[in-house]
């Protein structure tokens, strides 16, 4: 029955992405005509996603690449994100101005002293999993008890801990990168991935939807959304105007792509190329396809973080004993 269950999941989910993937939606997020750009002053900002270029953040290079960030008059250089340079560090020790980052880790960074602000929730549900393989003699939650569960060695990993400390679960953490492989050659039982991302690579690998069974952390009381904007509460109150225009210029562009993903996705193939990154097209695809639900998750609040999700993160970081300090929604979201 279960396996019946995630199949047909699976297929739907297949049938809503092709579906969505062409109907363009109506832009509910500001836009600004190019007839005005020639009486615009050009201001510069580096932005730097937390991790390396690819579909995750189609919306930052589709911005770039159609002169959207002109229009708001804004001169953008996008710099290259990973493990070399975490993002919350780039913008604390001024190597960038604006970043990406998780919600849960921003709002850890915060409680650390590294005040953050959040200038647009470009993610509105979480897309984490933690995936098994069936053949291991999971099914079920109970089943998870006594296994190896490959975690990664970030902040990435909080919400994937969470699970397992609600679950009172018992079982053997191994800290891994990026990589799938350990996973792909058993020598761990579960790993957490991301649906747009390491679980389509999975399925490239040779694995088939039916072989493997999902726990979505969204299904599991800990939908709690990814990718957000951030800037330094300093460089906030340096240059609000500014960063509004970042951020409505990248919503622009992450509605752009959404209804224009063929050309979206050969934008960010062209990012990758030339930051000499492996470029899989349908995997750039797939990713793509996958983001537009969670982008556009809360129609009427496409682009802000909403009190409730705030909300429950707080709460749950709390609970865990992760932070201490307390945080204001409005002074987090820059609304004073």
């Amino acid at each position: 029955m279960k396996k019946s269950f995630f199949a047909a999941f699976f297929f739907l989910l297949m049938l809503v992405s092709c579906k969505q993937r062409s109907e363009p939606i109506n832009n509910q997020v500001p836009t600004r005509d190019s007839a005005n750009v020639k009486n615009l002053t050009q201001r510069n900002v580096r932005f730097i996603p937390q991790w390396m270029h690819q579909a995750q953040f189609a919306g930052v290079y589709v911005a770039q690449a159609k002169g959207i960030y002109q229009n708001y008059g804004l001169n953008v250089e996008i710099l290259s994100g990973g493990p070399n340079l975490p993002a919350a560090d780039a913008i604390r020790d001024n190597k960038a101005d604006i970043c990406s980052m998780f919600l849960l880790s921003a709002m850890r960074e915060y409680s650390k002293g590294n005040r953050v602000v959040n200038l647009a929730q470009v993610f509105q549900k979480s897309s984490l999993l933690l995936v098994a393989k069936k053949d291991k003699g999971i099914n079920t939650l109970s089943d998870i008890n006594g296994k190896k569960i490959a975690l990664w060695r970030s902040d990435f990993q909080e919400i994937s801990l969470m699970f397992i400390k609600k679950n009172r679960l018992n079982v053997e953490i191994v800290p891994i990168d990026w990589s799938i492989n350990l996973f792909m050659q058993d020598g761990v039982d579960l790993m957490n991935v991301m649906l747009y991302n390491e679980y389509n690579q999975l399925i490239q690998s040779g694995l088939n939807r039916e072989e493997l069974v999902v726990f979505p952390m969204s299904k599991n009381g800990f939908d709690i959304p990814e990718d957000g904007l951030y800037c330094t509460d300093e460089y906030w109150l340096e240059n609000p105007a500014l960063c509004k225009d970042f951020a409505d210029a990248t919503m622009e562009g992450w509605m752009y792509a959404i209804n224009n993903q063929e050309e979206a996705v050969a934008i960010v193939l062209d990012v990758m190329r030339k930051a000499h990154l492996a470029a899989n097209r349908p995997h750039q695809e797939w990713m793509l396809s996958q983001l537009r639900e969670s982008i556009l998750y809360h129609q009427s609040s496409i682009g802000k973080l909403r009190k409730p999700d705030f909300e429950m993160a707080y709460n749950l970081l709390i609970q865990t004993n992760l932070i201490e300090t307390p945080i204001d929604y409005k002074t987090f979201i820059g609304a004073r």
